[in-house]
């Protein structure tokens, strides 16, 4: 992972990599704007961290706690909600 092959949103703090298609996005939106498909209901998340680098799993997208909003090497904070809203 390198966040040079992440979306090129800068104000985002971290971005997901897509199950679909394996690339990086800051967002939804960024992804079926980018993408030739649909991204498909997410359960998990894989997030890369900007600042670091660090990645790391999200498990339950739709059960998650403040705690999960963090990096777990340098506690960047991200918004899981801005990653997933459409």
């Amino acid at each position: 992972f390198e966040s040079r092959t992440m979306s090129t949103d800068q104000k985002a703090a971290a971005a997901f990599r897509a199950p679909c298609c394996k690339k990086w996005f800051a967002c939804v939106n960024r992804h079926d704007a980018k993408s030739d498909h649909k991204l498909p209901k997410l359960t998990e998340l894989i997030v890369g961290c900007k600042q670091c680098e660090k990645v790391f799993k999200v498990k339950d997208v739709d059960d998650y706690e403040e705690a999960d909003e963090y990096c777990p090497k340098c506690d960047s904070n991200f918004s899981i909600a801005k990653m997933l809203t459409r």
